[in-house]
């Protein structure tokens, strides 16, 4: 089935389900109104696939604009992408002096004329009005075209006193030349609804009276993420809510990263010297384990710097996955691919176990993994003892200590 075939419902304020962040925000313009000094006037915030980053600027829109003092302006990145940096900057100029300044003819010829042009004007505005400006998809954008957005745009409007920016967005953050937008900023996650309250308010306002009251199971399987809440609402599997999160990549990177997100879901962290022992017990083929370090390294870079759904964790001492989309994938294989996943976490705890043995200096790192491993098997009835005597060739016979990096 085409994903794309679904209709998600449009933002409209009783569809919203209220988020602390969107009050924290507008709390901070009335501040802006009433003259009271705003450290922090731009705000950023990341969020995974299907979190409700576009419909919180669309909240923050609307609550704003009902405000007689406050200008709004909504810049969706994602319309300007297939456009060259310049010519895309150059439009989104001109459409925010239309809508925002209220004019449109005698504008200036070049990027820099333009940006000097709207600080004069926008500054006789300011001095009784404050500026909103909403940007979405501000991390997934081509870096180049954000540069010039912040030489021409964002830069001159975040030294403003009565101008706030939020941005939202999902990947890689660009590095702001600007102090208000990098030092001086706020940033913040837009994560899952945490109660299944909210999952069951998003399902009555969006869905139906009738499916609320499913909302522990939907909760459950979708990790309270609203954009699987809804999909699961209207009857969708978690099969294809997962097809649905990937659907934002190339068609033909789908099928490699939805089977390398399963392979490593299991995992609490994954590098290169970990990659190679869950594609063999995945596809049932130890010949994955001859992989070199480099074969590896290919997925490692398809699910951290191509699609983004992974990223380097310190703490963890290897590469994470999204929380949602770890969360969905493995739902989907302990329901749908049992076998499958307990053949990966049985090879996940031969691993562990061999490396507690083999590497003395780091066993208690290893033994949190391994204990982790084996409580995961506990919970469903399986033995981990056993998986030690179900050695199918999904482990390395021998194990290189690969110290991994960030991309």
């Amino acid at each position: 089935m085409n994903q794309s075939k679904i209709t998600l419902p449009e933002y409209s304020a009783n569809k919203f389900v209220q988020r602390a962040e969107a009050s924290a925000v507008v709390a901070r313009i009335h501040d802006l109104i009433d003259g009271k000094p705003v450290l922090k006037r731009t705000m950023a915030f990341s969020g995974e696939r299907g979190t409700g980053k576009t419909w919180f600027l669309k909240h923050l829109q609307e609550e704003a604009g009902k405000i007689r003092t406050v200008r709004v302006y909504f810049l969706d990145l994602g319309k300007y992408a297939s456009l060259d940096p310049v010519v895309a900057v150059a439009n989104i100029l001109k459409d925010f002096r239309e809508r925002v300044i209220k004019q449109k003819n005698g504008f200036g010829a070049t990027l820099a004329d333009m940006s000097r042009q709207l600080a004069q004007e926008l500054r006789f505005i300011l001095r009784d009005q404050v500026l909103l400006l909403l940007v979405d998809q501000a991390y997934e954008s081509d870096w180049s075209l954000l540069g010039a957005l912040e030489d021409y745009l964002l830069g001159p409007l975040a030294v403003e006193p009565r101008v706030m920016i939020v941005m939202t967005g999902r990947g890689w953050a660009y590095p702001w030349k600007t102090p208000e937008l990098r030092l001086k900023a706020e940033f913040g996650k837009l994560g899952p609804f945490p109660k299944v309250a909210q999952t069951a308010e998003q399902l009555e306002k969006q869905v139906s009276r009738n499916i609320a009251v499913q909302a522990q199971r939907i909760h459950d399987q979708s990790g309270g993420n609203p954009l699987a809440n809804y999909l699961l609402g209207v009857g969708e599997s978690i099969d294809f809510v997962l097809n649905y999160i990937i659907e934002i990549l190339p068609p033909e990177t789908r099928k490699r990263a939805r089977e390398y997100l399963e392979a490593l879901c299991v995992l609490q962290a994954f590098d290169e010297e970990r990659i190679p022992t869950m594609l063999a017990a995945y596809y049932g083929s130890p010949a994955y384990l001859q992989w070199s370090y480099a074969e590896a390294r290919k997925v490692r870079d398809l699910l951290v710097r191509d699609t983004a759904f992974a990223r380097w964790n310190e703490d963890a001492g290897g590469f994470v996955m999204d929380s949602q989309v770890r969360w969905l994938a493995q739902n989907y294989l302990k329901t749908e691919q049992h076998k499958k996943w307990r053949d990966l976490q049985c090879a996940a705890y031969r691993l562990y176990h061999r490396w507690l043995k083999d590497y003395s200096g780091s066993s208690s790192r290893w033994q949190s993994e391994l204990s982790y491993h084996a409580e995961q098997l506990r919970v469903f009835g399986h033995d981990p003892e056993e998986c030690l005597g179900l050695n199918n060739g999904s482990t390395r016979v021998q194990v290189r200590q690969v110290v991994s990096t960030p991309a």
